[in-house]
């Protein structure tokens, strides 16, 4: 569903079945990711919630950074963690949104991503180019390319990426904004259940 549309439970169980669905058995996600949607429950829900999060899901927090873990765990694991975050940050977008910031924080500090960090230097458009490309490392799915609109704008197309819109909006936001950039902005866009694009841009 597009994004804002999420709004009661029954539409949310709709969207991440149709999700799974559309998920390939071998489609992968490594565990620093799986890490990351508890790393942001923690954060604003406490212990508490990321022991409901895993008893709903029946797993444990034993994910291992570099290990990889079948994508559909991932997306009962992140909905789950959005359901406890909802009443907290303003609704299920948001809480999705959240999670996406967190996951970006996470990869960026991983060691995927430690050589291009470096490479980028602080420039956005070097970070987002060099982001998706080194990002197919940790997912074995998906297509990510950019295109320029102007000096300090751009657009960003996720083909395949099996998130919902305010996920990826929550990782462009933070990718961008670790450069040190101001006035981040950005706004996805859905084509397709698994298809989207993203227009960002900073000051």
């Amino acid at each position: 569903m597009p994004a804002g549309t999420l709004n009661l439970p029954e539409d949310v169980a709709r969207d991440l079945e149709a999700r799974l669905a559309a998920t390939a058995p071998d489609e992968t996600s490594r565990g620093l990711f799986f890490l990351g949607v508890l790393d942001a429950v923690r954060f604003l829900g406490g212990a508490d919630a990321v022991k409901r999060c895993l008893e709903q899901v029946e797993e444990t927090a034993d994910f291992m950074p570099m290990q990889t873990y079948p994508f559909p765990r991932f997306l009962r694991l992140s909905y789950v963690a959005a359901e406890q975050l909802s009443p907290l940050v303003g609704g299920h977008d948001a809480a999705q949104r959240q999670i996406g910031t967190q996951a970006m924080l996470d990869f960026l500090n991983s060691m995927f991503a430690r050589d291009f960090v470096q490479q980028a230097g602080g420039d956005p458009k070097r970070l987002l180019e060099l982001m998706h490309s080194g990002y197919r490392t940790a997912l074995n799915f998906g297509e990510r390319s950019v295109e320029w609109t102007g000096p300090t704008s751009g657009r960003v197309i996720m083909k395949r990426s099996l998130m919902p819109v305010p996920y990826n909006e929550g990782i462009l936001q933070s990718a961008l904004e670790v450069t040190g950039v101001q006035d981040v902005q950005v706004r996805g866009h859905a084509q397709s259940l698994v298809d989207a694009y993203y227009d960002v841009s900073w000051s």
